[in-house]
């Protein structure tokens, strides 16, 4: 990647400040459409989120295709994040959404391997202990997977899953039972495209 592509903000600001501005917009739409969803008040940020996802992926790989699907990827899955955070559920529409967004830059071998492989941990630990795993962080991941590949779907994995213990450990409260893990896994995917 050129470092002309990498700069865009700098060479063209009204490209960029147009872009950050529409992901800003369509983060407040975002926002109107999961509380009304949800039916809570807890979701917030969502605008702000989708701006700054807009504003990193442009000055990392610039204009193009590539990171066009980014910043798609990245608000669905600001979605998803937000949506289990108010709710403990991932919408069956999501994970469709994720594979449509990939469709639109995909290469079949690794998106298939991504598909069947990185799901497998979270599948194996519902199988073995009931209740541990959602079916939605399962069929998110796998969704995931088809945008990563195997080997940046476990970069994923692994950073969420981490994220989520530190968090937990950290700052959850000895009563609560189930946490969203969503947003972990989420932020694990956007490092793991990133690098």
């Amino acid at each position: 990647m050129g470092k002309e592509n990498s700069l865009i903000w700098l060479l063209e600001p009204h490209i960029f400040l147009v872009a950050v501005f529409a992901s800003f917009l369509s983060g407040i739409l975002m926002d109107m459409l999961l509380r009304k969803l949800t039916g809570s008040d807890k979701v917030r940020y969502v605008a702000v989120l989708a701006a700054a996802l807009t504003a990193i992926f442009m000055g990392t790989y610039g204009t193009g295709l590539h990171t066009f699907t980014c910043i798609l990827f990245g608000q669905v899955l600001l979605f998803a994040a937000e949506y289990d955070i108010a709710t403990h559920t991932v919408p069956d529409y999501v994970p469709v959404l994720i594979l449509l967004t990939c469709l639109l830059e995909m290469d079949f071998i690794p998106a298939f391997l991504g598909t069947v492989l990185v799901p497998l941990p979270f599948l194996a630990a519902a199988l073995i202990k009931e209740g541990s795993i959602g079916g939605g962080d399962i069929k998110l991941m796998g969704a995931c997977g088809f945008m990563l590949g195997v080997r940046r779907g476990y970069v994923a994995l692994i950073m969420g899953l981490f994220l989520a213990v530190v968090f937990q450990s950290a700052y959850a409260g000895k009563k609560e039972k189930g946490f969203a893990l969503v947003p972990y896994l989420a932020v694990g995917c956007l490092i793991a495209l990133l690098t």
